[in-house]
Parts: structure tokens; sequence; C-alpha cells
């Protein structure tokens, strides 16, 4: 039996999982992904050695991150979200919703529909956008053609090591921005979830959930944050959300 290893945030360990099958491998020029198949979650996506979802607990996920969405929600944006299943979800809890996802990386995509089985993007209500999310929040407020009734921070993260100054500065400068301009792009009333990483990190990496709910507070007046356990990551994940 062949094993992959993931890393544990909250104490510097790793998770060993078995895998029965490694189905593909691709550089995509921004990253690593890796599908495999496996006894324990089903068949997963790992993208740079960090688990990102995962058949058996996906909807754990899911449905955290889109405990906001309203029966009267008709526009929704996922920033990230390229392997489908948080557009799926979102369909199965509003079928009325239009959504828009918003990718980078379009080996996600591409390798989540033949390796996957993901059919959210043949949905006619779901909208692909290969392109950076910060731009498309952007070019939507420019346009002023909608306003958002939630948005969904679907992205690939992994907490900084304390040393890299550099990258820290990035991460704030970047997620202020997203925040920035996602707070623009609501309508009054709406709602906005980032999944925000692991719930606990130790010493060496900066803790990205106080950061990035520190980012939200500037922007909006009630700030919620949840921690559930995702047993494909091997420990507890905070995700945080922010009304209008």
């Amino acid at each position: 039996m062949r094993y992959f290893t993931i890393p544990i945030y909250c104490d510097g360990s790793e998770m060993k999982v078995a895998v029965k099958k490694y189905i593909a491998e691709v550089n995509s020029g921004f990253q690593k992904l890796f599908f495999v198949d496996t006894p324990e979650f089903g068949k997963c996506l790992i993208i740079d050695g960090i688990m990102q979802c995962s058949e058996a607990d996906h909807d754990l996920y899911d449905k955290e991150i889109l405990k906001k969405i309203k029966k009267s929600d008709r526009n929704i944006l996922i920033l990230g979200g390229g392997d489908g299943y948080v557009a799926e979800m979102a369909l199965k809890l509003n079928p009325n919703l239009k959504i828009r996802v918003v990718d980078l990386d379009v080996e996600v995509v591409n390798g989540s529909k033949k390796y996957l089985g993901q059919k959210a993007f043949s949905n006619k209500r779901v909208k692909l956008f290969i392109e950076d999310a910060l731009h498309h929040l952007k070019v939507l407020i420019k346009r002023n053609r909608i306003r958002l009734d939630g948005i969904i921070f679907d992205l690939t993260d992994e907490p900084i090591r304390k040393k890299d100054k550099d990258a820290k500065a990035s991460f704030v400068k970047f997620y202020g921005e997203l925040i920035d301009v996602s707070h623009q792009a609501l309508r009054k009333g709406g709602w906005i979830s980032l999944q925000a990483g692991a719930s606990k990190v130790i010493p060496k990496y900066n803790n990205a959930v106080a950061v990035l709910e520190k980012l939200l507070k500037n922007k909006f007046k009630k700030v919620e944050r949840t921690d559930i356990m995702i047993p494909s990551f091997g420990e507890k994940n905070a995700f945080l959300f922010g009304r209008k």
C-alpha cells in the first residue's frame, strides 16, 4: 500500500493517508495537482501537498461555507471553487441561484471534470471564469451590472511561516483588497464567507484566521466564526462570515 502525507498545522505533525491508486499528477504552472483514490476518503484532490477536497467529506465543508445562503438569494460568486463541489452544493440548497465561479487555474477545473466526475460546470446556472479573482470583482464593480447576494472565498491557502515576512505582507495586502472590493460588490444585506484555514497553528506559523478576521471587521460590522472538523484535513478548519 502506498501513502501520502499531509501537514497538520495545529501540532506540526503529519497525517498519513493510504492510497489505492494515483490517478493523475498535473503541473499546471501555478501549482502541482494530485488526484488520488484512497480507501478512507475516496477520490481526493491534493494541491501542493495540501488536501483540498475528498468524496467522503466535501459536503461537510460545502455546507459550512454556504451556511449563510438564503432561498431569496439569486446571484452569488465563488472565488476559487474550481473543483465544483461548492457550486454543486449551492444549487442543491437553492436551485434558483445564478452562480459565477472564478478560478485562476483551469487545470483544477479540467482535472475535477475528468477524474472526480464533476458536472457542476455543465449546469446552465453556473458560469465559469478562468481569471484572477481580484480583477473579476473590480470589473463587476466598474460595470455596475450586478450587486451580489453572497461571495464565497473558497481559495487555497497555507499558514504562513513567521520568518517569511514578505509572504505575510503579500497575504495581508491581497486579502485586504479582496475583502474591500467584495464589500463594494455586495448588495446591502449581502453576505461573505471565507474558508480561513486551520483553526489553530503552532507558533512557527502566523495565525491566518486572526489576520482574516481583523480584515473582515474593518469592513463588516458583524463577523462570525465557526470551526468544524474535516476528517480528510486531519484537523478543525475555521470559517468566517460577514454581512453588509
